[in-house]
């Protein structure tokens, strides 16, 4: 019985340490993040800074996922532009939405903010903070 104790210690020992380095080996520092995304986060989070980062592999190429210190996530592709933005509960900055859809958004639910906002090869989804999702075109109409 004893012997069994240890083997199943050693066992969950062992798979915990695989998991562990298998999210360190795509672990990102903030200083190796594409300059796109340290210049966006400058600029548009200027009072936070870069919690974590991780770096994984997809289709489309090489993804960056970053968690700032409030909690916002923010996705980047591998040339530092971003794909979504997820602000929780603040408001997704309206100088990275195009005019128009920050526009329709505060004329048609004046209570409600973008909280979340993914750039699509359509456009643009918004989620706002009532639990809504509105579609746009790359214009900002309303899709």
């Amino acid at each position: 019985m004893k012997k069994m104790k240890i083997t199943v210690f050693a066992l969950i020992g062992l798979l915990t340490k695989s998991m562990a380095c298998k999210a360190s080996d795509n672990m990102v520092f903030a200083e190796n993040l594409p300059t796109g995304a340290k210049v966006f986060v400058q600029h548009y989070f200027p009072r936070q800074s870069v919690a974590y980062a991780e770096k994984k592999a997809t289709r489309q190429g090489m993804v960056y996922e970053v968690s700032l210190n409030d909690g916002t996530e923010v996705e980047f592709g591998q040339n530092g532009a971003w794909g979504m933005i997820d602000c929780k509960w603040d408001a997704v900055p309206a100088s990275l939405m195009p005019a128009s859809l920050s526009s329709f958004v505060k004329s048609q639910f004046a209570d409600a903010k973008v909280v979340r906002l993914d750039r699509t090869d359509n456009g643009y989804v918004a989620a706002l903070s009532n639990g809504m999702l509105l579609k746009f075109d790359h214009k900002g109409m309303i899709a």
